[in-house]
């Protein structure tokens, strides 16, 4: 089974981010980076522009600038750890990349704790792996020559490092913790480094996760330089020198010189100058210093904290809460201030926020300093947020397919956040839909009348007629009638086809068709466009193309369909193709290319199901693009994106009338009608990943999320972080699937987390389940757990039913038949509900891995289990009548009845010590002979938080078999495809590896490789899978550059106009199943 991995929704977490500006332009601009992409915007005072994008391959680790020559520096790590030095034109808006330095080789150990780069004016310091640090300085001025060195570093366990000030001196200080886990921070030199005399190596008091420089200016004395020390709720202030920063920058000379003093004295100076305080936000994830007084913080609660900085007669600090930039949302991954503006940018792993803060912020009364900590005041606020920016999902903890509004569309729904808090939302896939409100409803004819036959269509016009035309005698009834600018084409009941010329002096008749010979001859639908007809017939299910001006019949264009149309359409989307668009009986789409003389174009038909019932068809042509909306049971937008035909679901359901509106006020629109609704709305963007519905959980942060389709409920596994504590507490919360009114909580004991969420649907029985873990202090695993059930009572809302307390942690829980089987500790175990009262039994089967159960998935005729420190098993369960003769089973209540859980297979292959080294990676594997034999290797560079298994049931082509979802906000499918196809879109994908470089020169093989399951120092090559975003590059090419790859290579290697054709066949189809 050959797998194309696709992204249905591109990773939308910010990893880094900064404020920077460019040689020969004024303005100020902001560089972001995504998990796949490199964004340069300018900054306005209503928001961004976006002026370059680029593509990344590769796992970011950092992003700076160096101050005097303006490059930008990107940090990669996998598939070769490696600096990008990078120079944009502001002018072209060109990035090219000026030097690429590779750090170390993967073999290497990776360093657990700090992996990133760092820059001070135009020096460069990266580590990534333990011991090995590089360093890389630019030149300031054309050519900007780069010289760089490997160097070793005895600190192994380096936690943060930072440049000291002043930049001149050229300094990393560096925090590291030893064998027995005592901290330290030491000042290497930047050209060797070797230590330096000023920063000597010095024990700490505490363990700091984040290090940074910071300059205190004093007002009758020499500016104070430091180190800034973050732990949970400490901060340590280290003194390094004094001095005038202006006078120290590189550019201005060396600045004072420094008395010279021997080595004790340095001692004595910095132990004299160390300073430990009270703070209050347990971690720092973002800052930036202001001015000589104020550094700005954020902390992971998405608090933003004003802290004031002083020297008299030592270094203090107050700390003042600003407020806080979201209060659902996540941490921020970096911070920007333009102070002549009072903004600043932060991104969060929920959207990014503009944020002005305010000009006049009062200081605190009481300053947090030497011990004293300031708890924050949540009504008090001194920011305003300016714009929102970037919609993201990230990141994803948890997912699952939900069909809420009988559309048989399903949707995602997915819980995301952190310490800050979280959100529930569906997504759905398609063209974002936004309704208008109707403020008013008047009449236009206030005249009744009465008709013989129920009127079925009908349009209302003010005018007075100038022409007219009979059909001959007995053609008295027209079936069918379209027009264009000068012509219409009317069809009678009597089976004949007409054209009509408009002129100035009446109508004129140009063409006439007879097709009473012919068995079926009446026909259901008409289209014109451009000199083309197409009609549509009852019964023999055709469809006919004729050219105007005479219904020249075109010989081969007869289109035979499985069931008749009754609406056809033409259009070209304001492009040069012409396609023909069917919409059949049985509420399928039909759409087929057609050339200016009316004949079929080979190998462009496509069909889109959309549910059973009638069709209707419209066309909304705005200025920048023309898309055709078809409606139905479902619905979707047609349209023309880099010259291919475009498919997008659209969220509207059981349609029974379409109309496309252009009025002042609401624009281009359209409006439609269902049984109980009449809605106008505008049709937005087109193929994306757009939310449906978004419900903020407040400062919960969701851990685990199920939907009971039956009971119509979502259950969410939630924490409930504190701010001034460590301690936490965690709830089970359940809301309704279509409203999301909150359904109450259940709140757990303390110690115990929720671990797992489940549901039970079996003979009238609805519950959710529930599996948690507690963790006593001294414990490495969790020792004891329970399983909770939850019904549903008479006022729909959700309680407590039964629990059982299990030996361990319940690390998954799910539905087995009529029974429960939860994955508790080392093994699984099989529970018995009660079949009057609501309990649950003791384990009636088990079975011990040895390693602890990380999860189960439970099939038709197998269970799949995955454990934390080898790999996966495949159960079968038995349920037999005989007598026990193994210790794993465990006799039943009834002596004849024995459960039991037969090992089918195992990957004994052990290519990692841990399953988090799998993380980045797609594995597959096949059960074949009792053994499960590798088959599919795949990099993603991100972790993987959920596989999903689709619900698609398509029989031929394309079939979506599995959804995921990731920690940087990525949706993506894996599909399957054929022997035959699979065999072209590898060969594709190589070709155009061959012809596409990522930046920095980066190969596509090595980067979809998978990495980290310790086969060597070279990566064993990507197997099984194949990189849909990647190969649907190739739709985007010019023909000439397509060509000019597919014929690349020998005569044996060359891809043909037949399996081009196939593969752009195959592109679509896998398309449009996604």
């Amino acid at each position: 089974m050959h797998l194309i991995s696709l992204t249905s929704h591109s990773p939308s977490a910010v990893l880094y981010s900064l404020a920077c500006s460019f040689r020969e332009s004024d303005n100020r601009c902001l560089t972001i980076l995504t998990a796949d992409k490199l964004q340069i915007h300018i900054l306005k005072p209503q928001g961004i522009e976006l002026v370059c994008e680029r593509e990344i391959w590769g796992q970011p680790r950092g992003l700076v600038q160096l101050e005097s020559s303006k490059h930008l520096v990107v940090a990669l790590d996998i598939p070769q750890a490696r600096i990008l030095v990078l120079n944009f034109d502001p002018q072209s808006t060109e990035l090219t990349v000026h030097h690429t330095s590779i750090i170390s080789p993967l073999a290497h150990r990776p360093s657990i704790n700090f992996s990133g780069v760092l820059a001070s004016d135009q020096s460069l310091c990266a580590s990534f792996y333990s011991g090995h640090v590089k360093t890389v300085e630019v030149g300031s001025k054309a050519p900007y020559e780069v010289k760089e060195s490997d160097l070793r570093v005895h600190e192994l366990a380096i936690q943060s490092m930072c440049y000291t000030l002043p930049a001149s001196d050229k300094v990393v200080a560096i925090v590291y913790t030893d064998a027995t886990g005592r901290g330290w921070i030491i000042g290497r030199t930047a050209d060797g480094m070797g230590p330096s005399p000023i920063l000597p190596e010095k024990e700490l008091e505490i363990i700091p996760d984040l290090v940074i420089p910071v300059w205190i200016e004093n007002s009758n004395e020499d500016d104070t330089y430091g180190v800034l020390m973050f732990a949970p709720y400490k901060a340590v202030f280290l003194k390094t020198g004094t001095g005038n920063l202006d006078a120290n920058q590189p550019t201005k000379g060396k600045g004072k010189p420094k008395p010279n003093r021997n080595k004790s004295e340095v001692k004595a100076d910095i132990q004299a100058s160390i300073v430990t305080i009270d703070v209050p936000y347990r971690d720092v994830v973002a800052w930036t210093q202001v001015d000589g007084k104020h550094i700005i913080v954020g902390d992971s609660f998405g608090h933003l904290h004003l802290a004031t900085m002083s020297m008299e007669p030592q270094f203090a600090m107050s700390c003042m809460l600003l407020g806080d930039v979201s209060t659902c949302l996540s941490s921020f991954n970096t911070f920007i201030s333009i102070k002549q503006h009072s903004l600043c940018w932060i991104f969060i792993s929920g959207p990014s926020q503009l944020v002005r803060i305010f000009d006049e912020i009062e200081s605190p009364e009481g300053s947090v300093s030497r011990g004293k900590k300031k708890q924050p005041d949540d009504e008090t606020t001194h920011l305003e947020v300016i714009v929102e920016h970037n919609k993201n999902l990230a990141p994803i903890l948890d997912a699952t397919l939900v069909e809420i509004d009988g559309s048989g569309q399903p949707r995602i729904a997915l819980i995301s956040g952190d310490e800050s808090g979280g959100w529930l939302s569906v997504v759905h896939k398609g063209a974002s839909f936004r309704e208008l409100a109707i403020r008013t409803v008047w009449a236009i004819l206030r005249t009744s009348f009465l008709l013989k036959n129920t009127l079925m269509n009908g349009r209302y016009y003010y005018g007075r007629a100038i022409s007219s035309w009979k059909p001959p005698k007995g053609d008295i009834t027209a079936a069918a009638l379209d027009t264009s600018s000068s012509t219409i084409c009317v069809a009678t009941s009597e089976g004949h086809l007409f054209s009509l010329n408009i002129q100035s002096a009446g109508l004129l008749q140009t063409g006439e068709v007879n097709f009473k010979s012919k068995p079926h001859w009446q026909i259901s639908s008409l289209a014109i466009n451009a000199g083309i007809v197409a009609a549509a017939f009852w019964g023999s299910n055709e469809v006919q193309i004729f050219l105007l001006p005479g219904l020249k019949r075109v010989g081969e264009s007869v289109i035979q369909e499985p069931s008749a149309a009754s609406v056809v359409y033409l259009s070209n989307f304001g492009e040069s193709q012409m396609y023909l668009i069917a919409a059949r009986l049985d509420g399928a789409i039909v759409t087929q290319a057609i050339t200016s003389k009316g004949e079929l174009v080979p190998n462009m038909r496509r069909v889109v199901p959309l549910g059973a019932g009638p069709v209707h068809i419209t066309t909304v042509a705005e200025p920048s693009e023309v898309r055709v909306i078809a409606a139905g049971k479902h619905s979707m937008a047609l349209s023309v994106v880099n010259k291919r035909l475009s498919v997008s679901s659209l969220p509207l359901s059981d349609v029974c009338a379409l109309a496309a509106v252009n009025a002042p006020g609401i624009g281009h629109s359209i409006v439609y009608a269902s049984a109980n609704r009449l809605v106008f709305g505008h049709i937005e963007q087109l193929n994306i990943q757009y939310l449906f519905y978004q419900y903020n959980l407040g400062s919960d942060t969701p851990l685990c999320l199920a939907h009971h389709e039956e009971l119509s409920k979502y259950a969410i596994g939630c924490v409930r972080p504190r701010t001034d504590v460590l301690e936490e507490r965690h709830f089970v919360r359940f809301h309704d699937d279509s409203t999301f009114k909150d359904l109450g909580q259940y709140k757990l004991k303390y110690s115990e987390m929720v671990t797992s969420i489940g549901v039970y649907t079996h003979g009238g029985n609805s519950y959710i389940l529930a599996g948690t873990a507690i963790i006593n202090p001294g414990e490495n695993e969790p020792l004891a757990g329970r399983i909770i059930l939850f019904g549903q009572d008479e006022e729909n809302m959700i309680k407590f039913k039964a629990s059982k307390d299990v030996e361990g942690g319940v690390s998954s829980i799910k539905q087995l038949g009529a029974r429960i089987i939860a994955a508790i500790g080392h093994g699984i175990y099989l529970y018995n509900l009660g079949r009057g009262e609501v309990t649950i039994s003791d384990p009636v089967a088990r079975w011990e891995r040895g390693y602890i159960v990380h999860d189960i998935i439970v099939r038709p005729n197998m269970i799949v289990v995955s454990d934390r420190l080898r790999s996966v098993s495949v159960l079968r369960f038995i349920e037999r009548t005989s007598t026990p003769e193994s210790h794993e089973e465990i006799e039943t209540e009834e002596d004849s009845t024995i459960l039991q859980f037969e090992t089918v297979a195992m990957d004994m292959h052990a290519v990692w010590p841990t399953s988090v080294e799998t993380d980045g990676n797609i594995l597959t594997w096949e059960l074949e002979d009792g053994n499960l034999e590798p088959r599919a290797a795949f990099h993603t560079g991100e972790i993987i938080h959920k596989f999903i298994a689709s619900t698609a049931k398509s029989s031929a082509g394309p079939r979506t078999v599995a959804i995921f979802v990731t920690n940087t906000g990525r949706i993506g499918t894996l599909s399957t495809v054929d022997d035959a196809d699979a065999l072209q879109l590898t060969r594709l994908e190589m070709k155009l590896g061959d012809a596409i470089k990522g930046l920095g020169n980066i190969k596509h093989p090595e980067w979809r490789a998978p990495k980290l399951l310790h086969t060597g120092t070279k990566p064993p090559p990507r197997r099984g899978v194949t990189d849909g975003d990647f190969i649907k590059k190739f739709l985007e090419l010019s023909s000439e550059e397509a060509k000019r790859i597919l014929s690349s290579g020998s005569a044996a290697e060359t891809i043909g106009s037949n399996e081009e054709a196939r593969i752009r066949r195959c592109l679509d189809a896998i398309s449009m199943e996604q």
